[in-house]
């Protein structure tokens, strides 16, 4: 039995075998009636699966009333033919609606195991077990478990960049919006970290997806922090810093200590959230020229210059090996 809403109207979507259970009726005397156009065509969910819903219960109910009262079968497919005729006009897909609220189901309970387990210890097996559906009904919604993990990574995402907006439009304080923004993410970076484990440890080139949905949730909130910065305070409107790198790097910052702080439980989320604004509220003063940075920058400008055109050295034992490998191949 599943319970749909569209609009205001709940919609009880019932299989056969709860059509039975709850009006007592034999699934032979409900086909029989159908046959005999004494109820509404039920939909189609698969060639051996039919949906019913509550407008069937109340109908059979009132079928039983009129034998009750002597009606015979053609006397009561008389009575409640028009009602039967407007119920088939219905346009409102069950089939539909009912792919979809399972989808959602089976999202919700991927994002609480991928959070709470790790993608290594989320087993589909058993999440199939606790939602009681077969391996053919989940692989029908998510071709694999990777599949699974990007869109509950895309829907999070999309939700807590929703709900910030929602919390933050009627705000002035950056700093404020910005608690708000951390503290909608919070779900989004305790799913990251499995999110990040499959990429950066298990990934392959079927993580596309996955991938996607990261990166496209990230350049949301990155772009978000961008409109917090200050403008430039200098005259000449430019800062030696892009916004899009400060961005980033504060970003980079704030998952690193959101994903450590998971494993750490001497930081609570207050923790995180006050170290996230010290940071935002440190670079805001330097941006609006309350703490000097850049004269202190260009001290630094030639040596970051030498070392941005090279690579640190090969640990010793690796240089020597990579080292004889180019001899061997210029002997060769």
């Amino acid at each position: 039995m599943r319970t749909l809403i569209k609009g205001a109207q709940v919609i009880r979507v019932l299989s056969i075998g709860d059509l039975e259970r709850v009006s007592g009726v034999p699934r032979t005397t409900i086909h029989y009636y159908l046959r005999q156009g004494l109820l509404p065509r039920p939909q189609k969910a698969a060639a051996s699966r039919s949906l019913y819903t509550e407008q069937h219960v109340e109908i059979l109910r009132e079928i039983d009333k009129l034998k009750q009262a002597g009606l015979s079968i053609a006397e009561i497919e008389g009575r409640l033919r028009q009602r039967v005729d407007q119920a088939n006009e219905v346009t409102v897909d069950l089939a539909a609606q009912e792919y979809d609220r399972l989808h959602n189901r089976i999202l919700a309970l991927g994002v609480r195991e991928f959070a709470s387990k790790g993608y290594k210890r989320t087993h589909v097996t058993s999440m199939m077990r606790q939602l009681g559906i077969t391996a053919t009904v989940f692989y029908g919604h998510f071709a694999s478990k990777r599949r699974l993990l990007a869109e509950c990574v895309s829907v999070l995402m999309k939700w807590s960049l929703a709900y910030a907006d929602e919390k933050t439009a009627s705000l002035d304080d950056p700093a404020e919006r910005l608690i708000w923004e951390a503290f909608a993410h919070s779900r989004v970076f305790e799913l990251g970290t499995a999110a990040f484990a499959v990429i950066r440890v298990e990934g392959t080139q079927d993580d596309a997806d996955l991938r996607k949905s990261i990166e496209d949730g990230l350049a949301g909130t990155v772009s978000r922090i961008m409109k917090e910065l200050p403008a430039p305070a200098s005259s000449t409107g430019k800062r030696p810093i892009r916004d899009e790198l400060i961005a980033l790097s504060l970003l980079g910052a704030w998952e690193q200590t959101a994903f450590d702080a998971t494993s750490r439980t001497k930081y609570s989320r207050r923790d995180v959230l006050r170290a996230h604004l010290w940071l935002f509220l440190a670079t805001q003063a330097a941006l609006r020229g309350e703490v000097d940075i850049d004269s202190r920058l260009a001290r630094y400008e030639p040596l970051i210059s030498t070392l941005a055109g090279q690579l640190p050295p090969l640990p010793p034992i690796l240089e020597r090996e990579s080292s004889s490998s180019v001899t061997s191949a210029t002997k060769a």
